[in-house]
């Protein structure tokens, strides 16, 4: 058995194209403003011997480096509205960005005190029916 790089289950035996477009801009550009995991998918959709018929099924729209969406790294809080880094927010929170709320205001949420809730009465001294009040 030899040690020669190239071989072996991992080895791409087929080189990437010295052209590839872009999905995202739609341009044509080098092999190198691509990454690694998008050369990947490239090479994916024309040749995978581990595939049936040494294809994928799905075809993969790769994007270049410039189109690829970098990671987020702040989030908005929807109880104080205000922008904070990830570490501000608890990681049950960041996953759902439009939801997230910051462990500030998670924290006055869990301090405020339930049983504290406005009188039954109204202001002029007169009783407010509730639904208990009605059952």
């Amino acid at each position: 058995m030899s040690n020669r790089p190239g071989n072996g289950p991992n080895a791409q035996t087929e080189k990437p194209p010295d052209k590839i477009t872009c999905y995202g801009c739609n341009k044509e550009k080098q092999a190198h403003s691509f990454s690694k995991t998008q050369l990947a998918k490239y090479m994916s959709n024309y040749h995978n011997p581990y595939a049936p018929k040494g294809r994928t099924t799905k075809k993969h729209h790769i994007m270049c480096k410039q189109c690829t969406p970098q990671q987020n790294n702040s989030l908005t809080c929807m109880i104080c509205t205000r922008t904070k880094s990830l570490d501000q927010f608890a990681k049950a929170q960041r996953k759902n960005a439009e939801k997230a709320r910051c462990l500030e205001c998670m924290k006055k949420r869990e301090d405020d005190d339930v049983d504290d809730s406005e009188p039954d009465t109204a202001s002029d001294g007169s009783f407010n029916e509730t639904w208990d009040d009605i059952l």
